[in-house]
This record gives structure tokens, sequence and C-alpha cells, in this order.
């Protein structure tokens, strides 16, 4: 779009001046009290110092509110990061080689999650985050009356659900209940900034450039079926933000997510397919057929022998998306994270290419995490798949 990088530019050194200015010294006072995500009202008595994660896939949240000493204030974790996203376990491990000895909690929503084991922890939590999925059956089971009978604070956080309106008061909610508002505030405004940016683009469009229809396939390669996929939650989320049209949304009936199949899907004919995917790992720690797309090292090969195994699906070949090159991958661990940004940028380039040209999603992850994690990252999160075969 005419205008667009000079924008991205004069936005990006407002966005940078700010993260840099030296911020006001205030001494965090407690008690705070916080509504969360779930609207509950928090109130934290004193400054928690341990925390645990329900999933530890959103470790990235406690980095961006901890930098460096993220790993210092986890005592539990549910040990999901190291089969659903290898690529950033082995990141991480590396970066804070402690987290491999972090106490592993069970999932909620099973049954495994040990309340008792959990309250008597060595190190005991002083603040519990848990995902908006596992708070309604957390409080049906009793659960949180438990953990707060015992001293251990329960905030909702979520980025998987509703992930355009609720991941900036996830970060900033639980930012503040930690004593860190400061941290917190800064990534809701270049979060927010950035958001505006795509938003006032697409609002240019005119009407015929509104109606492409878009697929998203949930979980490509975890296993042999298809078609698993989002209506208006999780990354079904970022369709209508950009101007487009969900083929899922009246075949799920309202639903956040569900089963389409292939032929429904062809007859859909989507202009842009974009497979949800990831390099898992079987319980054999076997890799699967996903696209282990994620953090480096990679392996090209790989990429190339997996991206051609889930495009060589015959009904895949005769959808229009196919034929026009407009079959896309992303980093599935994007769906629960902070920095889903970086996927809802994809999808805008490869939505409406020519508006968003000069967009660069892993430029914006990369400065994302250099901004408000302390670290410095790379990899391949995003990929046209029929670039990668040929």
């Amino acid at each position: 779009m005419k205008g667009f990088n000079l924008i991205r530019n004069i936005t990006s050194v407002v966005i940078f001046a700010i993260s840099f200015v030296t911020l006001p010294s205030f001494a965090s006072t407690f008690p705070v009290t916080i509504t969360d995500i779930a609207g509950r009202t928090v109130t934290i008595e004193k400054e928690p110092q341990n925390i645990a994660l329900s999933t530890g896939r959103v470790f990235s949240l406690l980095e961006i509110i901890y930098q460096q000493d993220a790993a210092k204030h986890l005592v539990a974790w549910r040990d999901d990061m190291r089969a659903s996203a290898p690529s950033m376990y082995a990141s991480y491990i590396k970066k804070y080689p402690s987290l491999k000895d972090i106490t592993t909690i069970g999932k909620i929503k099973s049954g495994e999650f040990d309340a008792e084991k959990f309250i008597n922890m060595q190190n005991k939590p002083d603040l519990f985050v848990v995902d908006l999925s596992n708070i309604k059956l957390a409080q049906d089971k009793g659960l949180l009356k438990k953990l707060d009978k015992a001293g251990i604070k329960v905030v909702a956080i979520d980025f998987r659900e509703h992930p355009v309106e609720n991941t900036v008061k996830s970060v900033t909610s639980l930012a503040t209940a930690l004593g860190k508002k400061e941290q917190g505030q800064r990534f809701a405004e270049y979060y927010q900034a950035h958001l505006k940016r795509l938003t006032d683009a697409v609002n240019t469009l005119p009407a015929e450039q509104t109606n492409k229809n878009v697929f998203i396939e949930r979980a490509a390669g975890y296993n042999e079926s298809c078609c698993r996929t989002f209506s208006d939650g999780n990354m079904g989320a970022y369709i209508p933000l950009l101007k487009a049209n969900n083929v899922a949304d009246k075949p799920l009936k309202g639903a956040l997510t569900g089963q389409m199949s292939p032929e429904s899907v062809l007859v859909a004919q989507p202009d842009i397919y974009i497979m949800q995917t990831t390099g898992w790992l079987d319980k054999e720690g076997n890799p699967t057929s996903g696209i282990p797309l994620g953090y480096a090292p990679l392996d090209p090969e790989q990429i190339k022998k997996s991206t051609t195994k889930l495009m060589d699906r015959s009904w895949l070949k005769a959808t229009n998306a196919y034929q026009s090159n407009n079959i896309y991958s992303i980093y599935m661990p994007f769906y629960n994270s902070p920095y889903n940004l970086v996927a809802i940028e994809y999808f805008a380039k490869w939505i409406h290419p020519a508006l968003f040209k000069d967009l660069n999603p892993e430029q914006t992850f990369e400065e994302m995490n250099q901004r408000f994690a302390g670290r410095t990252l790379s990899g391949k999160f995003g990929q046209n798949n029929a670039q990668v075969m040929h």
C-alpha cells in the first residue's frame, strides 16, 4: 500500500523511542487487585516470587515480564513444550538450562493435576497462571477454592480462545499482579500499535478485495486425518480482522473449533489455505509428519519432505488455493502465545500480499524478543508451501 512502509518506519521509530526511555522507578506496592481475563477479581497481598504455569508453552509470557530472571521465578509447569514445540523447548533450554529440572504438573482438563502435591511442593507457588479453557473446570472442581485457601493465587490468561480480544489484557493483568506493570504496558503499546497499523491498512481496501475465502487446517500432519479447523476462535479470529471470509464459519455453526471433511473443504474452494503445523514428537520421541518449522537450527530437507507429503493429497490439489500457489504454513505454537501478533502479520501478507508487501513478520518476532525478552533468536515460522517444494 502506498505510504505503508513510511508508516511502518515512523511507527517503529516511535515505539523504539518509547521502549528505551528510562521509565520512572516506582516501587510496586502491594496488595494489588486485578481483574483477570475470566472476569475474576484477584487480590495479591504481596509480590509473588514463585510462579507455576498450567501450560509450559506460555513460558515466553514470564520472559516478557521478567526477562533474564524468568526461569528463576518458575517453580512448576506442565511438560507440554518438549513434545508439542520441540524447537522452542531446545531454544529455551539452551538459554535456561535449569528448566530441565522444573517440577512438572498434570493437565487440569484430563484430571491429572494433583492438587495436594502441588500445594505441598518444597518451593510452593505463590501464583498459578491458568489458561482460560481450564478456569471454569478448576472452579467447578473446587480447585480454585482449595488453592486460594492454601495461599496460592490463580490468574487466568488467554491467547488461544479469543486471542485478538484477550492477548493484551492477559499480559498486562499478569504483569500488574507480579509487580511489573511497566513491562506489561510496554508490550501493550507495541502490540496495539502494530495491530492498528494492520487494521488501518485493511480498512482502506475496496469491497471487492474483502471477499477472499480462507481455510485453516488445524495441526496439519499431526495425524493422517483432515480437516480440523477453527471458526472465530484461535487463529480463526485473525481472518475477519483482516477483512476476509473464514469458510469454516457456517459449517461449524458458531463453535470455536470443529471438523470439516476434505470434500466440504473442496466444495468451499478456499482462495487461501493455511496449514497450522510444527514438528511434533510422538510418545516415543519420533518426529510426526508435521512440518518442522520453528526455532533454528532447522533441517531444510526435512521441511521440504514434510511439506511435499502434506501437499501431495489429491483433494487438496483440486482447490483454488493449490492451483494459485496460495497454500501456506504457520508455526502452530503461535496459537497459544503472546507473540501471536507475528502469526497475524503472516496471515495479513498471505491474504493481502500487495497491501502488505513490505511487512516482515519474522523481523517483528525477532524485534519483540529482543525488546521485551532480552533474547536473540532465529528460525523459520511461516512459508509458502509451493516455494519450498520447488
